[in-house]
């Protein structure tokens, strides 16, 4: 039985040099791989035939003899790869992840270590202000011994737990896969480990840290200590610290950003004839004036004097909201006045709120 024209197969002239049929292979390999193509039966062959293919191109002397003679070595006369007279095994799964990862055995490279993160509370003034906290850090630091690699400077010899095959096979057919030996990193030899780290390539290490917190933070707001997280692992560089800042609610204001509302009751002859009236800032307190005829709901602004802006030299703004207080009338002579002041004004609220 003549051999399929493996050049055609991959779609490559008969000239291709080696990266031109790897690349062709690839493209191909995608497009049919059966995990890709579940329960096709016409994908599942044309894989087949394309790893044939790719496999007899690779190799150097199978394309030389395939060339010359139209039968790779090592194959039974009138048999090709992928035809019915040889019963071939594909491992699917396990090609499919060498495709991807270049089918090389390699240790894993350098790994940032773990953030740590803790939460702190602070009072209303203080986030006005801001404020240093000093904590206690629990944390780890690469190995001054073996450097974060976990092996000593011995000679390596084979891992025990995965034989010196640096991984392990998953599953069956289809869907088999290979997975690096969690001991050897995928090498396949492993040194003996580091009496000073125990092999785990960092060690314990206890610190204080103190973190400032910017005026104007707000609450929720985290803080990024860059190195202060667990070492990094086989030369990997420290993770990060984040400080969560909670901060507790004052009475007084409402915040929003960095404005802050401040709920201001009047009184009646206040909003009617106008006043001055002395409110409170976060820092202290200041005067604000009421115009005449101010309603319930007006918005007086005091500019700048909300929260500080972080990283800026700016402040939000304070605004007082204006809630008209109705007084509780007990005595006679009030009462009487406030009969006149309705005879003479009340007579034309109704007529101009409601005219057009």
């Amino acid at each position: 039985m003549a051999h399929p024209d493996f050049y055609a197969v991959l779609g490559v002239p008969k000239n291709a040099t080696d990266e031109e049929i790897k690349k062709a292979y690839r493209k191909l390999a995608r497009k049919y791989h059966p995990d890709l193509n579940p329960g096709n039966a016409e994908s599942e062959a044309k894989f087949k035939e394309i790893t044939a293919a790719h496999d007899v191109l690779s190799d150097s002397e199978k394309r030389r003899n395939y060339d010359q003679f139209g039968d790779p070595s090592g194959l039974q006369p009138g048999v090709h790869p992928g035809s019915s007279g040889q019963s071939q095994s594909f491992d699917f799964g396990n090609m499919f992840g060498e495709f991807f990862s270049g089918g090389e055995r390699h240790r894993p490279g350098p790994v940032k270590g773990e953030s740590l993160s803790h939460t702190v509370r602070i009072p209303f003034k203080d986030a006005f202000s801001g404020t240093k906290v000093t904590l206690n850090l629990h944390r780890t630091e690469t190995c001054k011994t073996c450097h974060g690699s976990g092996e000593s400077s011995g000679p390596k010899s084979t891992c025990s737990t995965c034989g010196g095959r640096g991984h392990f096979e998953q599953g069956s057919g289809f869907f088999k896969s290979r997975q690096a030996c969690p001991d050897c990193g995928g090498a396949g030899k492993k040194a003996p480990a580091c009496p000073a780290c125990e092999g785990r390539g960092r060690n314990p290490k206890h610190e204080t840290v103190t973190v400032g917190i910017p005026a104007g933070v707000e609450d929720g707001m985290k803080l990024r200590v860059g190195g202060k997280g667990e070492a990094g692992r086989r030369g990997g560089g420290p993770g990060d610290f984040f400080l969560e800042v909670e901060v507790d609610a004052d009475p007084r204001f409402e915040r929003r950003g960095p404005n802050l509302y401040l709920r201001l009751p009047i009184s009646f002859s206040e909003a009617a004839l106008g006043a001055k009236v002395e409110i409170p800032t976060p820092e202290s307190t200041t005067t604000i004036k009421v115009p005449p005829g101010t309603q319930s709901g007006a918005k007086l602004r005091l500019k700048g004097r909300g929260m500080p802006i972080p990283k800026s030299d700016q402040r939000g703004d304070l605004f007082a909201e204006i809630h008209v207080v109705t007084p509780h009338i007990a005595d006679e002579r009030s009462k009487e006045l406030l009969r006149e002041l309705g005879e003479l004004n009340d007579g034309a609220i109704r007529l101009k709120s409601w005219s057009s």
